[in-house]
Order: C-alpha cells, then sequence, then structure tokens
C-alpha cells in the first residue's frame, strides 16, 4: 500500500490492492491455479426413438390406424365389431395397422359353403337311395289314411230324408183317417203308404250304409298298421337319420335335393324350414300329429301308427 514519508515523498506499492510486503510477513509461495471443473450431473434417461408410422397401402375408403404407443391399452373389440388385423409389411418392415376387411371372412365362409352343401346333398342322396324304392309304400299308407276319413264322414242326408218323407207320411195317414169324404181315403192311404215307404227306404239305407263303412274301416286300419309296421321297419334300417319319420317320403326328400341343389339352401335344416314357413305349415302338421297319435295309439295297444307329413306340404 502507497504512503508517504516525511519529506512527503509518494513510498510503498503504488498498487492500492496490493499491499507491500512487510518486514515481520513471509510471502507464500504462489500456487498453481486449476482450472474450474463442474460437478458431474446423472446422465437422462433415453427415450426409445417410435418410428413413425407409416400408411398402410389400402383400398379406397377403408380407415388407416397409426400403431398403438407403447403402454397404452389395446382395444378389444366387443362381439358382433369388425376385427383388426395384424401390421401387415408395405415395401418395408411392419409399420402399421389396418382395419381388417371383410374379404378374408368372406372367402371362408364361401369355402365352407361349398362343403356344407356338398356334405347335405351327399346326405340327401343317400336317404334317397333307401327310402325311394318303397315310394309306392307311401302313397298306400296315404291312401289308405285318406279312405279312413272318406268313410268316417258318411253322409246323414238319407237319415235326414227317410225322417222327412216318413213324417209326411204319417201325415197322409192321419188326413185319411180324419177325412169327411170318404171318396179321398184311397187316394190318401195309397200316398201315405207311398211315403212311408220311401222313408223307411231311406232311413234303411242310411242303416245299411253305416254297418258297411264301419266294417271297412275296420279292415282299413288293420291295412293301415301292418303298412305303418313296414315304414317303421324302412325307418329304423336307415342308420342315423337326421330327419324326423314324417319327412322321410321320398317326395319330401327329393323336395329338399332340389332345393339345395338351386341354391336357396345350403342345408337340409335350412330345407325344411323353407317348406314350413309357408301358411303356418309347422303348426298344422304338429297338431295334426299329435290328434293322429293319440287316435291310433287307442286303436293299436298304445302305439301309434306311422305319420307322414307329405299332404301338408301339399307334394301329392
Amino acid at each position: 500500500m502507497s504512503d508517504f514519508d516525511d519529506n512527503w515523498q509518494i513510498s510503498g506499492s503504488s498498487d492500492p490492492a496490493t499491499p507491500d510486503v512487510q518486514p515481520h510477513q513471509v510471502q507464500a509461495p504462489a500456487q498453481p491455479v486449476q482450472a474450474f471443473q463442474p460437478a458431474p450431473q446423472p446422465a437422462a434417461p433415453q427415450m426409445p426413438v417410435q418410428p413413425m408410422a407409416q400408411p398402410v397401402a389400402q383400398p379406397m375408403g377403408q380407415p388407416v390406424y397409426q400403431q398403438p404407443i407403447a403402454g397404452t391399452p389395446v382395444y378389444q373389440p366387443m362381439p358382433g365389431q369388425p376385427m383388426y388385423q395384424a401390421p401387415v409389411a408395405v415395401g418395408g418392415p411392419m409399420t402399421g395397422y389396418s382395419y381388417a376387411t371383410q374379404q378374408q371372412p368372406i372367402q371362408y365362409r364361401t369355402a365352407d359353403y361349398g362343403a356344407e352343401r356338398e356334405k347335405n346333398l351327399n346326405e340327401c342322396a343317400r336317404m334317397i337311395n333307401h327310402f325311394s324304392p318303397k315310394v309306392d309304400l307311401y302313397q298306400d299308407y296315404e291312401k289308405c289314411k285318406t279312405d279312413i276319413v272318406r268313410y268316417s264322414r258318411s253322409s246323414v242326408a238319407p237319415l235326414v230324408w227317410g225322417i222327412i218323407v216318413s213324417i209326411i207320411g204319417l201325415s197322409l195317414v192321419f188326413s185319411a183317417i180324419t177325412a169327411n169324404y170318404k171318396d179321398n181315403i184311397i187316394g190318401y192311404s195309397i200316398a201315405a203308404g207311398i211315403f212311408i215307404l220311401a222313408g223307411a227306404g231311406l232311413i234303411l239305407l242310411y242303416a245299411l250304409k253305416k254297418v258297411h263303412n264301419k266294417k271297412k274301416i275296420e279292415e282299413l286300419y288293420t291295412q293301415l298298421g301292418e303298412l305303418s309296421n313296414q315304414l317303421n321297419l324302412l325307418y329304423n334300417g336307415f342308420s342315423n337319420c337326421i330327419l324326423p319319420p314324417e319327412f322321410t317320403d321320398p317326395r319330401i326328400l327329393f323336395k329338399l335335393q332340389s332345393l339345395i341343389i338351386s341354391g336357396r339352401c345350403v342345408t337340409i335344416g335350412n330345407a325344411i324350414n323353407a317348406l314350413l314357413s309357408v301358411h303356418n305349415t309347422y303348426m298344422r302338421i304338429n297338431q295334426a300329429k299329435a290328434q293322429f297319435q293319440q287316435d291310433t295309439a287307442a286303436r293299436f295297444n298304445g302305439t301309434p301308427a306311422f305319420f307322414n307329413a307329405v299332404r301338408y306340404l301339399d307334394l301329392r
């Protein structure tokens, strides 16, 4: 540090910031100067670089979905919603997800369609080969059932007319007895006799027809039982038949086959449903079958006769 002496002369160091070394002080040796080094910082975590998703070439009008970010929940489609297809590679690595079209399911169903159709056609052919040689048996059975119904519904017109004519004849007898003119008694008596005889003849005709029909019905029921047993044996002789007995008539089988060949139906079940969907046919068949089984079971010791549904499908 600078100062003045006795003669007012400046003495000491000229730098006020650097004081002079005093006699009693020892100057420390100079220390080497080190460069400043900052404290090390922890390395920042490196984030994975996600590649930019490239659009997938899709047909016009279809949306394209980008690759989902890691850690986000994956969309799970609900039943009945469209499915998403796996990433596809277009000119390079797999880069995105695209909306699945219906072309693949349609091709899958088309393959199943042909296989299922062929399988059901083969089953139809197998049933036709077994049942068609006995088509006459089915026709005789249906005719027998028709005759039973016809003979069971005998007309009561002869009985009604016989009663009416007989009443007229009795009234003429009463008029002949109570007539005041003796000359008219003979005429009334002859007319009354004619009417009474005609009425009695009509009543007798009805009674004879009733007896004949009853006898005929018994014969037809005997024939029906025999034909029913033959049809049951024929049905039981076919292993693993997918149709109930009432639909095994060859005329029904040929109709089912034609529906599948024409392409209107794929399976035998679809063809049956197509036939039963017309004018509540299924309901009419079930009602007729229940009534027929009830009537025939009472006659054949609890075993109902064979039921054929061909007449209810208009295939006779």
